[in-house]
């Protein structure tokens, strides 16, 4: 996938997999809070996070299993030891939260793994479906619980996503 992304420019859209496109809006973005964190706003998908770490912002597209246009907005970066922030919802050009057009469901927060390696939040509003999680995926250990918390309560909805 990197060959296929390499000097992809702001804006641009390509082609990551069979029916797959991905646009890259912002590399390594910044917008400091004055206190380390950044806020971390979608570019496309009307939501914001807190973040510890500057950030990538992209957008892919892709038809669901009912042909219908699927989006999933993504703002998130990781730390030179692995630690992964990210923050991706998701959301239907029909304005469902899948084919059978389900109710949202509760706001849910779980703990992967064991020793825990990630920590997850679910975020279901009537028109998209969010998951924040933060992972530790290489040499770095899961932030202390003041900082996950932060990020994974930070989630604010700022409108409809762009199609």
């Amino acid at each position: 996938m990197a060959d296929r992304l390499a000097g992809i420019g702001p804006g641009e859209e390509r082609e990551i997999g069979a029916g797959v496109f991905m646009v890259m809006h912002r590399v390594q973005a910044t917008e400091p809070l004055g206190d380390g964190w950044h806020l971390a706003r979608s570019t496309e998908g009307a939501f914001s996070v807190e973040l510890p770490l500057p950030f990538n912002d992209f957008r892919t597209r892709a038809g669901a299993t009912d042909d219908v246009e699927l989006r999933t907005h993504t703002v998130g970066g990781k730390t030179p030891g692995r630690l992964a922030f990210s923050a991706s919802c998701m959301a239907r050009r029909d304005g469902k939260l899948g084919p059978e057009g389900r109710a949202p469901g509760r706001d849910r927060l779980e703990v992967k793994g064991t020793p825990p390696a990630a920590h997850q939040r679910t975020v279901d509003f009537e028109d998209m479906t969010c998951f924040l999680i933060v992972e530790a995926q290489g040499s770095d250990p899961l932030p202390p619980e003041a900082d996950r918390l932060r990020f994974l309560r930070s989630l604010e909805r700022t409108g409809k996503p762009v199609w």
